[in-house]
């Protein structure tokens, strides 16, 4: 049985995403299937992670939006962020596998 802790994630292969800042939220094109999605800044973080450096685990994702956000895990526990990657992949924006 694999454990979330076990999971890389990744951009899907042949995936690009454009991301374009507005006052109400960013909005990000996935150019793959054609489709917009509004985004929170957290999300967003989390994409461009992931897309920079595919390949992490959730504690590194983790580590790496507390520092991209300027907050602490108080404000971004590592269960929220398991709960959003788990929505981006229902979106088909990333994946998760086990190595």
């Amino acid at each position: 049985m694999t454990s979330e802790s076990d999971i890389h994630w990744r951009i899907p292969a042949g995936q690009r995403l454009v991301f374009e800042d507005f006052d109400d939220g960013i909005v990000m094109f996935d150019s793959l299937v054609g489709s917009t999605h509004l985004l929170n800044a957290t999300a967003a973080e989390a994409l461009a992670v992931i897309e920079s450096e595919p390949g992490l685990h959730i504690d590194r994702i983790h580590a790496r939006l507390l520092e991209r956000l300027g907050v602490d895990s108080d404000a971004l526990p590592i269960a929220a962020v398991a709960d959003l990657l788990w929505q981006l992949e229902d979106l088909n924006l990333i994946g998760g596998f086990a190595e």
